[in-house]
């Protein structure tokens, strides 16, 4: 017999080992095997057949007693590697807990396989402001498996305590994750909580999944598996049968145009009361104090009803922006943020690589007051402490009557946590060089909100008070948000219309990165559909990074499929060629 096992390579196909007649062997287990000259490495088994043994080596020793990965596991593993232009071996063991240390092979039970002729359910949309008291609720009174799967580590432990769950996460030790995996399969751990790493948990189909703030950026980092939970959720329900269920407040636009098209189904909110969000006005006054009147008086109304204050600080953004009337400085084609680039003294769309100088006045007001202004953490709490000297404030202490930090300080907790949400400069978040700028101010605007309840008070620094994403937010209109956005979008075919994939290159020199990136850009000049943006630097000369060049392709649902077989010989070739090419389709940054 001979076993074909993948491994964490860049090579998206099997290698064949003779299998000892000794040796007992099923797909999705994991072995140890040797591997050209590098040793031994551990692989996951994904097929069995007979044939030619001559000249094969033998698989060294088994690492799991049992499959890990089930024969649906291994299906979904392979869809993920074709949707995303990785390895399928990089794929399956990016998503499985780490070997046990041990020589021997721990006896665990098998991953169970799919239910036979399961129908596909359809995905829900939970929406209202108590979804997590009703999921924490539901899960309590059914007896089907649920995977709950969190953007970050402090969210996963807060829910598998919230739960009383196994934990399948990288905060949890490697001894625990292997142990709450192997009871999924055993049914032993009834409900599995985790980040990425626990997409897979062999759990026994039909299954409640459940992908927590869906719009979260976390849920689609850089490295494998490259493709966004969401997405694998979704594929792995319609497989199986299971029941997806995604929450948040305020979805991604593209789950809110899948609720459009009907494939979602979105529940009802429950309403409730709203808070007050005051947009405040900003002109002629950040420069000097990062506190307006409005938001001056929330914190000293909620330090007398005894309620915390949390100040959103966004980081200094690269893009050019007018303080006097608010104007951004963006692509005519892209309708993007223009990045300054000071080592070039221009400003370069980050997706179309259109270059412009800096100018010395603003286009639209005439105004010299041109910056990519911002607040610092520091500097807010030290101007906030000269101006409230009675009242605590601080960057780490979560009780402090003012809390300064970023806009994580909105995760997690309960509605009315805090008694006012401030951002700081809200115009910070609408100044990212990124298409998806409003959404993500839309979606900070509602999780302060909620973050406040309907007793509390949202206030936004900014000189932008008519933008359609704080309307929708003041008014608690999400409808009129998705219809605005999305409409930008159909109009510039960015997603969820079309599909994104950034290539990129490093290597030795950025001569070297970016003849390497010229070559693969040549390679799928030819493919139909596609528009192939120009490449751009992404370092500043003599800088670390100065040696990684990027493009962008922008082309229909099956992208994947047609820039495959030209670019996946640039991902095999490793640094053999001098350089490394790495591609990243649908990414949720520009």
């Amino acid at each position: 017999m001979i076993a074909e096992v993948v491994f964490d390579l860049p090579l998206d196909h099997p290698f064949s080992y003779l299998l000892p007649g000794d040796l007992k062997l099923a797909c999705g287990q994991r072995v140890r095997a040797p591997l050209g000259g590098r040793g031994t490495r551990v692989g996951v088994v994904v097929a069995l057949r007979e044939g030619d043994e001559s000249g094969l080596r033998p698989v060294q020793h088994v690492v799991d007693a049992a499959p890990i990965v089930s024969a649906a596991g291994l299906d979904l593993g392979r869809w993920i590697a074709d949707e995303s232009l990785s390895s399928w071996g990089s794929t399956l063991l990016a998503l499985v807990p780490p070997p046990s240390r041990a020589r021997r092979a721990e006896s665990v039970a098998p991953a169970p396989d799919r239910a036979p002729s399961i129908p596909a359910r359809e995905p829900e949309l939970w929406t209202s402001a108590d979804r997590d008291e009703r999921l924490t609720a539901m899960l309590a009174a059914e007896s089907e498996a649920a995977l709950v799967i969190a953007p970050d580590t402090a969210s996963a432990a807060r829910w598998a305590r919230r739960l009383d769950a196994a934990r399948l996460d990288s905060g949890a030790g490697e001894a625990e994750r292997r142990e709450a995996w192997f009871a999924a399969a055993r049914g032993r751990a009834r409900v599995v909580v985790g980040t990425r790493g626990a997409l897979l948990a062999p759990l026994p189909p039909p299954t409640t999944l459940v992908l927590l703030e869906e719009h979260d950026p976390a849920h689609k980092p850089p490295g494998p598996p490259r493709l966004h939970s969401r997405d694998i959720l979704m594929r792995r329900a319609a497989l199986d049968g299971s029941r997806l269920i995604l929450l948040s407040g305020a979805p991604s636009v593209e789950s809110w145009a899948r609720v459009d098209e009907g494939a979602v189904r979105s529940l009802p909110d429950g309403g409730g009361a709203w808070p007050q969000i005051i947009a405040a006005d900003t002109r002629g006054i950040l420069r000097n104090h990062p506190l307006t009147l409005p938001l001056t008086r929330a914190i000293e109304e909620m330090s007398r009803r005894g309620r915390g204050v949390a100040l959103i600080v966004g980081r200094a953004t690269g893009v050019l922006g007018c303080n006097d009337c608010g104007a951004l400085l963006s692509c005519p084609d892209c309708a993007v943020p223009l990045q300054v680039r000071r080592d070039r003294r221009a400003l370069v769309c980050r997706l179309c690589a259109r270059v412009e100088p800096l100018p010395d006045r603003c286009p639209a007001c005439g105004g010299r007051r041109l910056a990519p202004f911002g607040w610092d953490p520091e500097r807010v709490e030290a101007s906030v402490r000269r101006r409230f000297p009675r009242l605590t404030v601080s960057r780490s202490d979560p009780g402090a009557q003012v809390v300064i930090g970023t806009s994580a300080l909105l995760r997690g907790g309960s509605p009315g946590r805090w008694g006012a949400v401030g951002f700081v400069w809200l115009d910070g978040f609408l100044r990212v060089p990124d298409f998806r700028a409003s959404e993500r101010v839309f979606q900070l605007l509602w999780a302060a909100a909620e973050a406040v309840g309907g007793s509390g008070r949202v206030i936004a620094q900014t000189l932008h008070a008519d933008h359609y994403a704080l309307a929708a937010a003041r008014n608690r209109e999400r409808e009129a948000f998705y219809r605005q956005e999305l409409g930008f979008r159909a109009e510039l075919g960015y997603p969820p219309y079309k599909r994104l994939c950034h290539v990129s290159a490093r290597g030795k020199t950025a001569a070297t990165a970016r003849a390497l990136l010229e070559e693969a850009a040549a390679a799928i000049a030819g493919v139909a559909g596609l528009t192939i943006y120009p490449l751009a630097a992404l370092g500043a000369p003599g800088a670390a990074s100065a040696a990684r060049w990027r493009f962008v392709i922008k082309g229909p649902a099956e992208l994947p499929r047609l820039i495959a077989p030209a670019l996946r010989p640039f991902l095999e070739r490793g640094r053999r060629s001098g350089g490394v090419v790495e591609i990243e389709m649908d990414p949720v940054t520009t």
